[in-house]
C-alpha cells in the first residue's frame, strides 16, 4: 500500500490562499452587522477579504465572530497543505548539484511543445543546475547533494527518487556570498518537491513571508523558520526526524501534530502518527549529513544562484523586429556531454547562463533586411543566406546590435561550439537529436536524395524547437577558448575566441556532405553554398 502524505514549510505569518474561498456572509463580534466577500490572506492577527465589487481590504480578525474565527484558522490549515502557485512574474529557481558518489542519473522534462517522446534518463553532471520538472534517480550505493537557489541545502541517500515539481523564485541581485553562509533565503520562493522514495536531509534558510516549501511524501510539515530534518518514504512507512525547529504533519488520518527539536515522528497507513525521541545517534548522523552538504556548496555564491534563477525565467521566445519578426528560443541554464569532434575527447560541459538562438538559420530575406544584399548564388526568401564569409556573418550581428534595442549588456553574435551543441542536442545524448543513425527523413544531407539546399523549417524541429540543427547548410560557430578536450574534463562555461578567424568552425552537417558525422572543421574566411549561420542573444557583462 502506498501512502500520499505532505511535508510543508511555510514563513507562518501571513499565508496567501493559493485556491480561491467561496463568498460567505461574515458576522460582528456584536452579530449586528454583516458582510458578504470571500476570503483572500491571512496575516495572523488580520484577514484579507474581498466584496463582490473585487474591493479588497484588511480587517482585525477580533472583529468578526468567533464562528468566523474559527473558520479562518481551519482554512489556514488546509492552506499549508495546497500546491504553490508561480509569482506573478512566473519566475523559476532551480537546483544545482553540488556533489554526487556513485551513480546518479536525471531525467530532464521537455519545457516545451515540439517533443512527443519522453526523455530518457541521463548521468549527472556535478556543477549543473536542474530545472523544474525534473527527476533526479539515486542509485544503490549512491548519494547527491544539491543547493537550491533560494539556499536550502539537500542531501539524497541511495535508492532516493525526487521529482523537482516546481522551484519558483524571485530575481534577486547576485554577489560574492557563499550560499552556504546564508541564514534566510535570498529572495522569496516557492517549492513543491515529490519523495517518491528513499531518504532526504534538508536544511532550510528562514522563509520570506511570501514563500512556501511543500514536499509531497509520506509525511507533512509546516516550519516557521529554518529547519534541519530528515524525511525517509517507504512504500509501507515514512519517518520525519527533526533536529532543528518545530515541524508540524499531516499523517494518513488527516491528522496533524506537532515534532519538536530532537524527535521523530513515524507514520504507517491508516494509523495516527507516532511521536518518539531522536536518539543521539540519529541526531548526529542528520548533523554530520548536513555538515557534508553545506561543505559541498562552498565555491557557490549569490552570483551563481542569480544567474541561475535568471536562466530559469526568461520568457521562451524572442522576437528579432528589425529582421522580420525573427524569432529565437531560450535556452536555460544546464549542462551535456560531448560525443567528440574535430579529434577532440568526449567531455562534459557546463553553461551557468541561459541564451537565446534562433530558431532557424539566418534566411536570405532577414540579411538583406539587414545588410541591403543578397550574396546567395540561389535565391529564395526562406532558403538560408549563402555564400557568406566569416567577416560577413560578423557584421551582420554587428548591425543588428545597433539596430535592435534590447537589454543593456547585452548582445547578438554568433554561438560558441558548446552553445549550439547543448541547443542542438536539446537533452539527448545519441549522435543526432533523433538517435544514433542517420534518418534523411529527418535532415538535409547526403542521402536525402535532394541534392540542393532548400527552404529553412522544411524538417520536424529538435526537442526545444530548433530546426535544420543537422543538415541543409553548415553553420558558422566560434570556436571554445581556454579547453583542453581531454576525455572526461569538465569544461565550464567554455568562451568564445575574440578573433576573426581562424578561430571558428562549420558545424551540422550540409545538404552536399556525407551525413556520418554531423560535425564538419572548416576554419577560415572561406565562402560557399553550403555555409550559412544563426544568431545568438547573449549577456555578456
Amino acid at each position: 500500500m502506498r501512502l500520499t502524505l505532505w511535508l510543508v514549510l511555510l514563513c507562518g505569518s501571513c499565508v496567501y490562499l493559493f485556491s480561491k474561498e467561496s463568498f460567505r456572509t461574515w458576522t460582528s463580534t456584536n452579530g449586528e452587522n454583516s458582510i458578504v466577500a470571500r476570503l483572500v490572506e491571512f496575516k495572523g492577527e488580520k484577514v484579507q477579504i474581498e466584496y463582490l465589487d473585487k474591493k479588497i481590504i484588511d480587517v482585525s480578525l477580533s472583529k468578526f465572530s468567533k464562528a468566523d474565527q474559527e473558520y479562518v484558522r481551519k482554512v489556514y490549515g488546509r492552506s499549508l497543505f495546497l500546491v504553490p502557485k508561480p509569482f506573478e512574474g512566473k519566475e523559476n529557481g532551480a537546483a544545482i548539484v553540488t556533489s554526487i558518489t556513485g551513480d546518479v542519473f536525471v531525467v530532464i522534462q521537455n519545457f516545451d511543445r515540439y517533443s512527443d517522446k519522453d526523455p530518457d534518463p541521463r548521468p549527472v553532471i556535478v556543477g549543473e543546475s536542474i530545472g523544474p520538472g525534473s527527476t533526479l534517480i539515486i542509485d544503490n550505493d549512491s548519494r547527491a547533494d544539491l543547493l537550491l537557489t533560494n539556499g536550502t541545502l539537500a542531501h539524497l541517500q541511495e535508492n532516493t527518487r525526487v521529482v523537482l515539481n516546481s522551484l519558483y523564485q524571485k530575481k534577486f541581485r547576485g554577489s560574492k556570498l557563499k550560499a552556504n553562509e546564508l541564514e534566510k533565503e535570498v529572495s522569496p520562493s516557492r517549492t513543491f518537491l515529490n519523495l517518491e522514495q528513499g531518504e532526504l536531509v534538508v536544511e532550510v534558510r528562514k522563509l520570506n513571508k511570501e514563500s512556501s516549501f511543500l514536499i509531497k511524501t509520506p509525511l507533512s510539515h509546516a516550519g516557521i523558520r529554518g529547519t534541519q530534518f530528515k524525511l525517509s518514504a517507504k512504500a509501507s512507512s515514512s519517518e520525519l526526524a527533526v533536529l532543528e525547529g518545530k515541524v508540524d504533519f499531516l499523517d494518513t488520518k488527516q491528522d496533524t501534530q506537532s515534532v519538536q527539536s530532537g524527535q521523530k515522528s513515524i507514520s504507517m497507513p491508516n494509523e495516527t502518527a507516532k511521536l518518539e525521541s531522536l536518539s543521539v545517534q540519529e541526531q548526529n548522523e542528520i548533523n554530520q549529513l548536513v555538515s557534508e552538504t553545506r561543505q559541498a556548496a562552498a565555491s557557490v555564491d549569490l552570483n551563481r544562484l542569480a544567474n541561475t534563477v535568471n536562466g530559469y525565467s526568461e520568457e521562451p521566445i524572442y522576437r528579432v523586429k528589425t529582421a522580420l519578426n525573427m524569432e529565437m528560443i531560450w535556452c536555460p541554464p544546464g549542462a551535456f556531454r560531448t560525443t567528440g569532434s574535430f579529434g577532440r575527447k568526449p567531455h562534459p560541459i557546463i553553461l551557468t547562463k541561459g541564451f537565446y538562438l534562433g530558431k532557424f538559420e539566418v534566411t536570405q530575406a532577414e540579411y538583406e533586411k539587414v545588410m541591403g544584399s543578397n550574396p546567395s548564388e540561389i535565391k529564395g526568401d526562406r532558403l538560408p543566406v549563402l555564400n557568406t564569409s566569416f567577416d560577413q556573418s560578423l557584421e551582420f550581428c554587428e548591425k543588428l546590435n545597433k539596430r535592435e534595442r534590447f537589454r543593456r549588456g547585452w548582445e547578438f553574435i554568433l554561438p560558441t561550439l558548446a552553445e549550439r551543441e547543448y541547443a542542438c542536442r536539446a537533452g539527448t545524448t545519441t549522435n543526432y537529436y533523433w538517435g544514433n543513425s542517420f534518418d534523411p527523413k529527418l535532415a538535409n544531407g547526403q542521402g536525402s536524395d535532394i541534392e540542393q539546399v532548400i527552404k529553412v523549417g522544411s524538417y520536424p524541429p529538435n526537442a526545444w524547437g530548433f530546426y535544420d540543427m543537422h543538415g541543409n547548410v553548415h553553420e558558422r560557430v566560434y570556436e571554445n577558448s581556454g579547453c583542453e578536450y581531454k576525455e572526461g574534463v569538465l569544461q565550464i562555461d567554455p568562451e568564445q575566441f575574440r578573433g576573426r578567424f581562424p578561430y571558428n568552425a562549420d558545424v551540422g552537417g550540409a545538404w552536399n556532405y556525407n551525413m556520418g558525422s554531423s560535425s564538419h572543421t572548416n576554419g577560415g574566411n572561406t565562402r560557399g553554398p553550403h555555409l550559412g549561420f544563426r544568431v545568438i542573444l547573449r549577456q555578456i557583462d
